[in-house]
């Protein structure tokens, strides 16, 4: 498991000059009455910043060069002074103002660069799933070297030095447990462990413990990563691989247990031709939940198919088709940065193709309307009061604010610069 994400927290790495609140930005949008009247706030991405905006489009805060907390109500940024010396700050991520700092020895930086990150369907922020433990890595290429940094600030920052080639997989919420992939030859890899408080390498890999996997003997598995989400309690972590053969699966990290599992069961694994390898680039994955049961979605929008994950037995209960025009072998013109997003209240999940936004209804996995069938979008994000649905644009320049109910078109967003992810910042 090489990326983590993870959709109910909504974090992400992303980029802008420096953090500060906009003011006096004119607004850069058309919108209606009723799109303006509404509290949401953007949370939009790009490789050059990370802004937020309301519902007229204006920038209302310019957060800087950050990794996204929970909800996106905090985030922190790391900077390197003139010595060399790191200080991570934590910023009010509704104001952009910083409350705290934390000086660092040595040059750190987000485990993935700058790009996106948790929830919005990319690489890993580094963040665990509660937001309270961060981890920077130095960016020397000579060495491998990790901070895990408690953003409470009541544990001092503790660096780990691992010999060897690894890159940041995730941390366990505990803080105790840091997994990293070993990478090997072509598409292979390794997912191992550290023990934070020891501060050594746990021999071994993480292996199925039911040995229902694509790994060898050695535990090496074969595959390129696609998305990922965290389950409902944060234990678990859910990965979409593509193994160059055989297509999609999914493999399932426990952070607290140092266990995995593989699901091997998505409906085209072991028979994925020259198309569905062409589009796995649509495969998402997003949590939701009806009343008290939480409830994993792995979705392909330019297939048609989908598969309902029980997060806690970890299998899948049911498999669904739906009604896209006939995919072709061409590769993806894009991949989606958010491919798909639940309801608040658990009942309606939205999906990106190719072009078109699919509702399928969660109770029986069916089909209920294609909305926009001729626009193509990159990112999806759903009001916290399930009202409306925001979907940036496949160039990043516009967000579609759509009633999320009938698809019904309410308000379009141009954005004075493109951007290629989008969230909800917590209300």
């Amino acid at each position: 498991m090489r990326r983590l994400l993870v959709a109910a927290v909504l974090p992400a790495i992303l980029i802008v000059a420096c953090g500060s609140v906009a003011q006096d930005q004119p607004p850069t949008a058309s919108t209606s009455q009723a799109a303006a009247r509404t509290n949401d706030a953007l949370v939009l991405g790009a490789p050059e910043g990370t802004r937020i905006i309301d519902a007229n489009g204006k920038v209302v805060v310019d957060l800087g060069p950050v990794i996204g907390g929970p909800g996106w109500t905090v985030a922190f940024a790391s900077d390197v002074d003139g010595t060399g010396n790191s200080a991570l700050r934590v910023i009010d991520a509704r104001s952009g103002k910083t409350t705290r700092t934390m000086q660092l020895s040595g040059r750190w930086s987000p485990v993935a660069g700058y790009g996106t990150g948790y929830g919005i369907q990319s690489g890993p922020s580094g963040l665990s799933p509660s937001g309270r433990w961060l981890v920077l890595v130095d960016p020397r290429p000579d060495r491998t070297a990790f901070q895990i940094i408690d953003t409470s600030g009541a544990v001092q920052p503790k660096r780990i030095d691992i010999p060897g080639r690894y890159s940041f997989d995730a941390v366990a919420d505990s803080g105790e447990s840091l997994y990293l992939v070993e990478r090997l030859q072509g598409t292979q890899y390794r997912v191992r462990v550290a023990d934070v408080p020891s501060g050594s390498l746990v021999p071994g890999s993480i292996i199925d413990v039911k040995q229902v996997t694509t790994a060898d003997q050695n535990g090496v598995m074969n595959g390129s990563y696609t998305t990922a989400t965290a389950g409902p309690n944060g234990d678990w972590y859910f990965s979409v691989y593509q193994h160059p053969t055989k297509g999609p699966y999914i493999h399932a990290l426990n952070t607290s247990a140092r266990i995995a599992e593989c699901i091997l069961d998505l409906p085209t694994f072991g028979n994925a031709g020259a198309v569905e390898m062409a589009k796995q680039p649509f495969w998402s994955l997003a949590l939701g939940k009806q009343q008290l049961t939480s409830r994993l979605y792995a979705v392909n929008g330019a297939l048609g198919q989908l598969a309902l994950v029980d997060p806690y037995e970890i299998k899948v209960k049911q498999l669904a088709t739906f009604k896209v025009p006939a995919p072709s072998s061409k590769p993806a013109a894009f991949a989606p940065q958010s491919g798909a997003a639940v309801s608040p209240d658990g009942y309606r999940l939205y999906v990106l193709g190719e072009s078109g936004i699919y509702l399928i209804d969660t109770t029986d996995l069916s089909l209920r309307a294609t909305f926009a069938p001729g626009a193509a979008f990159r990112g999806l994000a759903v009001s916290p009061d399930n009202g409306r649905l925001y979907a940036l644009a496949a160039d990043g320049r516009s967000v579609a604010v759509l009633d999320a109910r009938t698809g019904r078109p309410a308000a379009t967003l141009q954005l004075a610069s493109a951007a290629d992810s989008i969230a909800i910042q917590k209300p």
